[in-house]
Formats: C-alpha cells, structure tokens, sequence
C-alpha cells in the first residue's frame, strides 16, 4: 500500500478531521441524495467543456461509466466511514488515472469541481442553521484536501514504477550477451558500469556461460568512452567472478586512451587476456578452443 492506514490516521488528525466531521458528512448525503443526479450532471457538464478531457470522454458507454463511477465516489465522499477501506479505494483512484493518462491537473481540479457543485446544496439545505453549513462545508474541505493528498501520492508513486520498470527494461536493453561461437559468448558494454547495471551485466554474463557452457568469454568495451577507478573495479570484480565458473575473459576494444587510463589508475590486469578489437578478441578465444576459422 502507497500509504499506511497509520500515515492516513496521522494525516486525518493533522487537518482536524475526526468522528464530528465524519458525522457532519454523513447527515449531508441524507439532505443531498435526491440531488446526486444534479450534481454529477454538473461536474460532466463542466468537464466536456474542455477538449482535452472531452477526448477522454468520448463514446456513451464512456460517460455513462464515469457518471456511475462519480457517483460512487460522492457516495463514498459521504459515507461517514474513512477507515482503511476508504483509504484503499481512494489509492486505487489515483493510480487508475494515471495509468489511463490523465494529466494530474485535471484531477486535482475536479476536487475543486466538487467542492463548487455541492457547497451551494449546503448551503440550501442548511439555511436554517448557518453555523452547521459552516461546519459541514469545512468538513467536506478537510476530506477532500485528504483525498487530493493521497491521490497525489499515488499518481506520483505509480508514475515512479512505470519509470523504474522503464529503467530496468532499458538496463537490460544495454546489457545483452550473445553467443558468438561454440564456446564463445560476448557481452558488449556501452556507457559506464555503476554498482547496479555492474550487478546486471555480471549477473546476465555468467548466466549465459552456465547455459551455454562456454569456456571463454568477450568483454567488449569499444563503446566505453572513459573509464574511472570504480568502473575499472566493476570490470575486475566481473572478471573474477568469470573466472570462478572456470571461464576465462578476454577484454576487446580497448583503445589507446583507455590502456593509458588504467595504466595511471594502478589496475592490475596481469593475466586477463587484452585484444584492440572484437574479431582479434574472437580470434583469441578460437585459438585458447583450439579451433580454426577457414576462408
């Protein structure tokens, strides 16, 4: 769950928000039920005047979808029960409107709608006592401030995992290992190596080694264009760890600038086999396979 029914109670008694409110709200959907139609009809009706939410609303099974779903929030909105129930509904909201693309200022902005379109019934239905409209309406303000909290946070979150799942898929993209030869498999790394994409690529190499059971390994990284102490390291503990599978690692593409780099570093590379391009580093392992390409 986004939010903690614990969070959710702090923030009720942060704003005020407790049993009276709560009581206030549900005597209102006893003055206001024969008026739900009404109000909804005049949140729709305000909606479709803007073309960018009319595109969303196209089709009647559309807005006869939203109008029931509307309806059942403003239910909900006056139910007098704010528990966890609650709570979760009001999460589900927010991560269903971003998920269907809904810019989150039309979201927020239909709070206020609502506000609008029932304020003015209060104020009707409650005219023989002001003092009670009065704290009926800064009720329906506290709820629906907390509503706009946890819709926020749950629009935001959603959007967070779409993008970190977006990462994750782009990471995997920039970590491919192929099978070059029998007993030969080649991970290219393009870009930098930090902790987690190192633990990525470590992890998709020595899976491919086991699977195919090759002996011999290409590291190819023609497409880093400079190389630092802690990806030099990333690179080493990759190694090490190729060679505990029994395999051994030969780095391709190492350009002029590079060698100099890892030379001024310290980085021992004693014993890991080093060629300048991909094909003299497949030639290499072919060799270390006792195998020979024919012309």
């Amino acid at each position: 769950m986004t939010i903690s029914i614990e969070e959710w109670e702090q923030r009720k008694a942060f704003v005020g928000f407790g049993e009276t409110e709560a009581q206030l709200l549900s005597e209102l959907k006893e003055l206001v039920v024969d008026h739900t139609d009404e109000i909804i009809d005049k949140l729709y009706a305000n909606w479709s005047d803007f073309k960018e939410l009319r595109e969303l609303l196209k089709g009647q099974d559309t807005i006869q979808r939203l109008k029931s779903t509307q309806k059942d929030y403003f239910n909900r909105l006056l139910s007098g029960e704010y528990g966890q129930s609650y709570l979760e509904d009001r999460i589900r909201v927010g991560i269903r409107h971003q998920r269907i693309g809904l810019d989150v200022r039309w979201y927020m902005g239909a709070f206020c709608n609502y506000i609008d379109a029932v304020t003015p019934h209060i104020f009707r239905l409650l005219a023989s006592d002001p003092e009670k409209a009065q704290k009926t309406i800064l009720a329906l303000y506290k709820l629906i401030n907390l509503d706009e909290e946890v819709a926020i946070t749950s629009y935001i979150d959603a959007r967070e995992d779409v993008i970190a799942k977006q990462h994750e898929e782009i990471l995997e993209l920039s970590t491919p290992v192929v099978q070059l030869w029998e007993g030969v498999v080649a991970a290219p790394i393009i870009g930098t190596l930090d902790s987690h994409r190192t633990q990525l690529f470590m992890e998709r190499l020595l899976e491919s080694i086991v699977e195919t059971r090759s002996p011999v390994a290409l590291v190819d990284i023609t497409g880093v264009s400079a190389i630092d102490t802690a990806t030099a390291q990333h690179l080493i503990d990759t190694i090490n760890a190729v060679k505990l599978l029994g395999a051994e690692v030969i780095i391709t593409g190492v350009s002029p600038s590079i060698a100099q780099t890892l030379v001024h570093l310290g980085i021992d590379l004693s014993g890991i086999y080093t060629r300048s391009s991909l094909a003299d580093g497949l030639k290499q392992a072919l060799e270390m396979l006792n195998k020979s390409v024919s012309h």
